[in-house]
């Protein structure tokens, strides 16, 4: 016998049954449709977290107090609830935390400028050739002491002495023997130097005549005579001594007189040795410009 069945279990006639076996078949299927029409007008227990059941729409307060197991919030309501959390959470997070984020902040900081204190401003600073230019100009007009040719202009030249305190004298080259004799006071006097221009300045031979000595060429002086000469001072400066050595040439005899601003003590003038070939006299005088004399003095050495 056939033993067809629905989807839910139901028995089905068949034509190959007989019919008082297709009768009884019928009477169960609808005894247990009916079984089934009965228990789904009976209300399904309530739903809980383990268990299945009815479920509904949870009220506002339901939702905001979260007891109710069998009732579930819309989603606005939903949405409300977590917008409303989080902005509490961010409340609280700023209450409790914010003074110490900012204090940490500006710890990092320190007191920056604030055109320097992002990470944006400071890029932009560090890839601004200006001010980079800027800094490497001023480094260069830092006075050098690794090269003797840093190509100062004559402005940072005279401002790099001044800082280092060292005047005009700076400027000036060493003076030769015979700018110092001259009194140049454009060069600077050097130990050496001062020395050489100490030295004896050989005037050679003087014959008949005047004998002008030119002060600019130094101080001290030998002349051989030749002849009988007046002795002059020219380019005299004031307080300049000056020691004149006079000697005889292979004649002898030859006689000195003086210019009239040559003076000497008790007006009375040194008498000359007259021996051939000896020294006739040692002058040693100073200029005073007040007066425009010499102030001299005479002795012989043979």
């Amino acid at each position: 016998m056939p033993n067809d069945l629905t989807t839910r279990g139901y028995p089905l006639p068949h034509p190959d049954n007989v019919a008082r076996e297709d009768a009884q078949r019928i009477r169960d299927a609808l005894s247990a449709i009916s079984d089934d029409i009965e228990q789904m007008t009976t209300e399904p227990p309530v739903a809980s977290e383990t268990d299945v059941g009815n479920v509904r729409l949870a009220t506002a307060t339901e939702a905001t107090g979260g007891t109710a197991t069998d009732a579930v919030p819309v989603v606005k309501r939903v949405m409300d609830m977590i917008t409303s959390a989080t902005s509490a959470l961010y409340a609280t997070m700023v209450s409790q935390t914010g003074d110490a984020i900012t204090t940490a902040i500006n710890d990092l900081k320190a007191g920056v400028d604030p055109a320097y204190d992002t990470l944006v401003e400071i890029a932009a600073k560090l890839t601004d050739m200006t001010q980079i230019n800027a800094i490497l100009d001023s480094l260069a007009k830092r006075l050098r002491i690794d090269t003797a040719a840093q190509g100062l202009d004559a402005t940072q030249q005279s401002n790099g002495r001044t800082n280092l305190g060292l005047g005009d004298v700076a400027t000036k080259n060493v003076a030769t023997a015979a700018q110092i004799r001259q009194g140049n006071s454009s060069v600077a006097l050097t130990a050496d130097q001062a020395w050489a221009a100490a030295g004896w300045v050989d005037l050679g031979n003087s014959g008949s005549g005047n004998l002008n000595i030119d002060c600019n060429l130094g101080v001290r002086f030998r002349v051989v005579l030749t002849g009988n000469v007046t002795v002059n001072f020219l380019n005299a400066k004031d307080g300049q001594p000056v020691d004149v050595a006079f000697v005889q040439d292979a004649t002898g005899g030859r006689t000195l007189s003086w210019n009239s601003n040559i003076r000497f003590p008790n007006a009375t003038t040194p008498t000359v040795a007259t021996a051939a070939n000896g020294w006739a006299l040692i002058f040693t005088g100073v200029y005073n410009s007040n007066y425009a004399q010499w102030l001299g003095a005479g002795w012989k050495v043979s």
